[in-house]
């Protein structure tokens, strides 16, 4: 469900590589971890708040 939200479900192997490539060339490889956990943070406090609208209208 999040990732037709995101349209994320139509990246192909190669664009995929190219995005991850592009990440690593500006931010180094030391960055992506910390990048990975901050993106994991937001998407989890946007499914929290997505629950709790959906809560509110039950």
């Amino acid at each position: 469900m999040l990732f037709n939200f995101l349209m994320l479900d139509n990246i192909s192997g190669w664009e995929l590589f190219i995005i991850l490539f592009t990440i690593y060339i500006f931010f180094g490889v030391k960055a992506i971890p910390k990048f990975y956990q901050s993106l994991r943070k937001a998407l989890a406090n946007f499914q929290d708040a997505l629950h709790d609208v959906k809560k509110e209208f039950k």
